[in-house]
């Protein structure tokens, strides 16, 4: 059945489609207000055409001014990361997206797309941030609002040009390093070309629009979860702050992630997902009370094949499902415990959904089957119009990454409490935990993130900022068994020649 599907798919929609994902540049120069009412019709749910429709751009389709299949917003990055880290394998080559990423061909190329896309993306979305800010705070964005509605769109409007800035950093910069020029940072819509400035100078700006931004979503007393979690509101803006003061990487600021981290775990407002949610599919934001932030999809959002769920789980009706599929490394599946739940999340070759229907994916897949997938779970209702949600941050990530920064600080106890009641649902006996120390303790919390967070796109920033290496596994399709370290200009992307040639101020 899965071939008669694949040569449909391949002499239809595939081939039609699949050619190389040439620069669309004219209709994307910007972002005007126009274009934003345009985007928010895709998302009916979402209220305000100028700022939820940035919500609805993060979920879109060829986001990121091409027409590539790989081309689809942040999960789209996503994937390019968990690829580089190792943690995510190629596990064919049927259709060739994502394969120059595997084999760094791509990376080396400061021409190629999957350079220039993250940087159109995440530049794009920042300036029409600036927009708003603009038109809400002024030109130098430093006015406050009076109502608290215009407080929180404000509010924000600056939590996503940090986020954006955020995704920049981990993927254009071998690391912190203050002085390293790579990123231009644009404050006001007005600007047109500006030099790229120093890693400080860009993380100063982070931590102000974050603090900023926290500032006004208590102004406005607007610091409660919001209901539908598929915005950034107060606990998200303050989990970004978290992840940024990570990076920076010095002791001031990891104090400044534990605590921003622990206040999270402390609020009661995200309980650890169960054993049976571990299992429940990831795919929808109102199903899971851990997740802090989510992108809600529906058939009006109009997503098919070209989605994060198209790329990655084999019941839609896309690249996975007719055997492209994207599976864990070999190494990191067998480093699981057997008592560990997250096991079942990964399939080693045939999978069998709702109906006792089986189909095989070759060996050494380690597919995500039983983490990631359609609601309907079935191979011959294959999602074909995207309905699943995507995920973009969980309370999970919050105990990992205070467990790494009490590790980083020395707090070994404090690191190892936080671990162990994350773990405690998962696998039942932690003891293994209570021997670690120093830098073992914190290569064990990177492996539970490599194992918790798979395929949702933290991997690769975790290890960046630890300094550590990204080994990839004996069934990766180009470099099996290799190791790479974490400055590897080959696992940094480059900034685009796009940039080089159109900004004349970039190295001023």
């Amino acid at each position: 059945m899965k071939k008669i599907i694949m040569l449909a798919l391949g002499a239809g929609l595939f081939l039609g489609s699949c050619s190389k994902d040439f620069l669309d540049v004219s209709s994307t120069r910007y972002l005007s207000k126009s274009d934003m009412d345009k985007i928010s019709d895709y998302s009916t749910h979402l209220k305000d055409a100028t700022l939820y429709g940035l919500y609805a751009y993060n979920i879109k389709a060829f986001a990121g001014g091409t027409t590539g299949h790989d081309d689809f917003g942040q999960k789209g990055f996503d994937i390019y990361t968990d690829m580089l880290s190792g943690d995510m394998n190629l596990n064919s080559n049927i259709y060739g997206w994502y394969s120059n990423i595997a084999n760094f061909s791509e990376m080396e190329n400061y021409a190629s797309n999957p350079n220039y896309k993250p940087w159109r993306f995440y530049y794009f979305m920042i300036r029409s941030t600036n927009q708003i800010i603009g038109s809400l705070a002024g030109e130098d964005g430093t006015k406050i609002p009076e109502s608290n509605k215009d407080k929180v769109v404000l509010a924000e409007a600056k939590a996503i040009r940090a986020y954006m800035y955020y995704n920049l950093v981990n993927m254009y910069t071998l690391g912190y390093d203050a002085n390293q020029k790579v990123l231009p940072i644009y404050k006001t819509a007005t600007l047109i070309n500006q030099p790229s400035k120093p890693t400080k100078e860009v993380y100063e700006f982070m931590v102000s629009d974050l603090k900023e931004s926290m500032e006004l979503f208590e102004s406005a007393n607007a610091t409660e979860t919001r209901i539908d979690r598929i915005t950034v509101d107060y606990m998200v803006t303050k989990g970004i702050l978290a992840y940024v003061y990570a990076s920076q990487g010095d002791a001031a600021s990891l104090v400044e992630s534990a605590r921003l981290s622990k206040e999270l775990i402390d609020s009661g407002n995200y309980p650890l997902a169960t054993k049976e949610g571990l299992l429940k599919g990831f795919n929808k934001t109102s199903e899971n009370p851990n997740w802090l932030w989510g992108g809600r999809i529906t058939t009006q959002t109009d997503l098919d094949l070209v989605s994060w769920w198209g790329q990655v789980d084999v019941f839609t009706y896309s690249y996975a499902g007719v055997g492209d599929t994207k599976g864990m490394s070999k190494e990191l599946y067998e480093s699981i415990k057997d008592e560990d739940v997250r096991k079942k999340q990964f399939v080693f070759d045939k999978v069998t959904d709702n109906n006792g229907e089986t189909e095989s994916f070759g060996d050494n897949a380690y597919i995500p089957a039983g983490k990631f997938y359609a609601s309907t779970g079935k191979f011959h209702l294959k999602q074909r119009i995207i309905e699943s949600d995507y995920v973009f941050m969980r309370i999970e990530e919050m105990y990992l990454l205070n467990a790494e920064v009490n590790a980083r600080l020395g707090n070994d106890a404090d690191a190892k409490q936080v671990l162990k009641d994350m773990l405690d649902i998962r696998l039942g006996d932690t003891s293994f935990v209570d021997g670690l120390s120093g830098d073992k303790l914190v290569d064990e919390i990177l492996h539970q993130t490599s194992i918790e967070l798979w395929g949702e796109g933290k991997i690769y920033a975790a290890v960046k900022r630890n300094k550590k290496s990204f080994t990839y596994g004996s069934n990766h399709l180009s470099h099996p068994k290799q190791t790479f370290n974490y400055d590897d200009p080959r696992l940094t992307f480059k900034v685009p020649q796009s940039e080089l040639l159109n900004n004349p101020v970039y190295n001023d």
